[in-house]
Order: C-alpha cells, then sequence, then structure tokens
C-alpha cells in the first residue's frame, strides 16, 4: 500500500527538476522566479499530504521499493506517522523560505550559485525523512549536507564564507561517518541494512551503547548540539538569509528526525542510562548557549528526548 507516499516523492522528483531550472540559463541573466515558485508549490502539496496522512490514517504505514540503488537492496521508502508529521514540519519551514525566495531571489548578487541548490536542499531533507534503508538514508543526508555546503559557499568570495564552509564541510563529514559506522553496528554480520530487518533484530548491550554514542555524534553534529556547535555561527551567517532560516529552523529538525528513527525506533526499547546520557548532553548545551542567543531554543531538544 503506498497512499500518499507516490506523490510526496513525486514533490522530491518536482524539486529535483527546479534544480535543472535552476542550472538553465546563462550567467548574469535576470534570475527566474520559476525555481522557488516550483519549490513552493511542491513543499506546499507534500504539507498537505503529510498533514492529511497524519490526521486521517490511523495506524499510518505504507513503503514502497524502487529498483534504485544498490542492486541487492533497492530503494525503499517508508511513510509513518514519524516521518509525517516531520514531513509537515520541514515543509512548513520550506514553504516559507520559497515565498520569501520569489522577492529576495531578485536582489541575489549569485543566483546561479543559489538557485540549484535551493530546491536540492528541501529534496535532500525530504528524501531523509522518507527513506526505509540505510544506504538510501545515508545517500540523502550526505546530499542534503552537501547542498546546503553549497549554498553556504554561494559568496565564496568572502574568506570568512569559506572558511564557515570549509568547517562546515568537515563536521557533516564526520557526521555521516558515524551514522554510517551506526547503521553498520544494526545490520550486523548478516549485513542487513533494511530498517525493518533492523527494527526486528536484538542488539546486545554493548551494540546500544556504540549506536548510541554515534548517532549523538552523526545527528547532534547537525543538530548543533554543544559541543558539535562550531559551525552554527560561522555558517548561517555566510548562507543567503532565507537559507540560514533554512539550516537553523528547518534542517536541525531532520537531525532530530534521525535520531528518534535511529535511538527510538531501529535500536529497539532503549536502555534506562540512555535517557540520562542526553538529559546530561542537554543540560550542558543550555548552559553553554546562553553566550549563543539566536541558537538558544535548540538546547530544549536533547533535554526533551
Amino acid at each position: 500500500m503506498t497512499g500518499p507516499l507516490v506523490p510526496l516523492l513525486g514533490c522530491v522528483a518536482a524539486l529535483l527538476a527546479a534544480s535543472a531550472v535552476g542550472v538553465t540559463g546563462r550567467r548574469g541573466d535576470k534570475p527566474s522566479p520559476a525555481v522557488y515558485a516550483i519549490a513552493l508549490a511542491a513543499s506546499g502539496f507534500a504539507l498537505l499530504l503529510g498533514l492529511s496522512a497524519l490526521l486521517a490514517e490511523p495506524g499510518l504505514d505504507q513503503s514502497i521499493v524502487l529498483p534504485l540503488g544498490l542492486p541487492w537492496l533497492g530503494a525503499h521508502f517508508r511513510l509513518d506517522a514519524l516521518s509525517a508529521f516531520f514531513l509537515v514540519v520541514i515543509n512548513l519551514g520550506g514553504a516559507m523560505a520559497s515565498l520569501y525566495g520569489l522577492g529576495y531571489g531578485a536582489h541575489e548578487s549569485e543566483p546561479k550559485r543559489v538557485l540549484p541548490f535551493f530546491p536540492a536542499f528541501l529534496a535532500g531533507m525530504n528524501l531523509v525523512l522518507l527513506a526505509g534503508d540505510a544506504f538510501t538514508f545515508l545517500l540523502s543526508w550526505e546530499f542534503m549536507s552537501l547542498a546546503s555546503w553549497a549554498l553556504v559557499m554561494a559568496h565564496h568570495r568572502v574568506a570568512e564564507n569559506r572558511s564557515a564552509g570549509y568547517l562546515y564541510l568537515i563536521m557533516a563529514s564526520v557526521g555521516t561517518l558515524s551514522l554510517l559506522l551506526a547503521f553498520g553496528l544494526l545490520a550486523g554480520a548478516a549485513g542487513a541494512y533494511g530498517f525493518a530487518e533492523m527494527r526486528a533484530a536484538t542488539h546486545g548491550p554493548v551494540v546500544t551503547a556504540l549506536v548510541l554514542g554515534l548517532v549523538l555524534l552523526g545527528a547532534g553534529s547537525k543538530a548543533g548540539i554543544v559541543p558539535l556547535h562550531a559551525w552554527l555561527p560561522l555558517a548561517h551567517p555566510a548562507a543567503p538569509s532565507h537559507v540560514s532560516a533554512l539550516m537553523s529552523g528547518v534542517m536541525t529538525k531532520v537531525a532530530v528526525y534521525g535520531f528518534i528513527r535511529i535511538v527510538f525506533d531501529l535500536l529497539g526499547e532503549p536502555a534506562w542510562w540512555s535517557g540520562m546520557v542526553v538529559l546530561g548532553l542537554g543540560r550542558r548545551d543550555r548552559r553553554a548557549r546562553r553566550a549563543l542567543r539566536p541558537h538558544a531554543a535548540r538546547s530544549q531538544t536533547p533535554a526533551g528526548l
């Protein structure tokens, strides 16, 4: 049963098509509003699909396998209540940023460095939420990271922006590597990279502790948890304003989704001590962010989890 899952993948395809539209045209041409218009329409439709699925379908669980990715695995996509909720959050922010971009884009000094990557960034975040296996998740996660890095580097002639992009790329690479190792432990010797197989497996205390640490490092670096937040105050001012809003208000929620999906879903019932670890990080994060007021609200996330 696929339900709204196929239309949601169609929204992702529309966002990727908008990236292709952003590539066309000659250097110096006036930026076309078509890219932001397509992104607005796709994000708005995905928002409605996620909201309708969340409210109208109890026990939501829809999946599809496409002949993409690894030949013996394919590309698994799945929609459940957790991913539907975050689809609403992500696409609400994406629609608002796209709407703002319709006006802001006309004054962008480097439109050809922004237009191809803005809808790609939105597509990557949506794909992370819909991924149903480790390969698809990691590929989408890295696609999201590289698209956002390209947007941070849009004004690369400024030395501070280049430094910010370099640090962000390092942190993103460390985060992806950590998630790769976490999924390797969850897959085990059998190499079962589907989320359904990981969910059904039993994991010992050592694997549980290692996976928790790796996911805290991988998702925490993207969410900007202290002490993995060094890229935040540098990368956000370097990106165009609507992109900065997406990175701080939306991409960090994708990282929260990744943590919840792996730790509370794939890993099984959390050990009693894992909550103390995350709560301790949340307390430390809150104290450290008193000096970083624009991002202070994000310190509540680890404690809440």
